[in-house]
């Protein structure tokens, strides 16, 4: 699926395509909201849910290559290393 097919689906299309095909990359924490990075056909897409209202607010192509980034930087690699030992 190309990016403007995905952006062409509808709302609910578009999270049970997410959640059926795409693969989930990583996930953050922000404010009130869960956001999910997920990974489909060489494009990242963002899938913003909030815990209080118990509901997907926004699903967002993301266009900013440094994306991983954001949700890597602070990994604590301490927790990983004593894991090897």
């Amino acid at each position: 699926m190309t990016k403007e097919e995905f952006i062409k689906l509808t709302f609910e299309d578009k999270t049970e395509f997410l959640w059926k095909y795409a693969e989930i990359v990583s996930e953050k924490v922000y404010y009130e909201c869960n956001i999910t990075l997920f990974l489909l056909d060489g494009f990242y897409i963002e899938v913003f849910y909030n815990r209080n209202l118990n509901e997907i607010v926004g699903i967002e192509i993301q266009e900013n290559d440094q994306i991983l980034f954001e949700y890597v930087k602070d990994l604590d690699l301490n927790e990983i290393v004593k894991l090897l030992h």
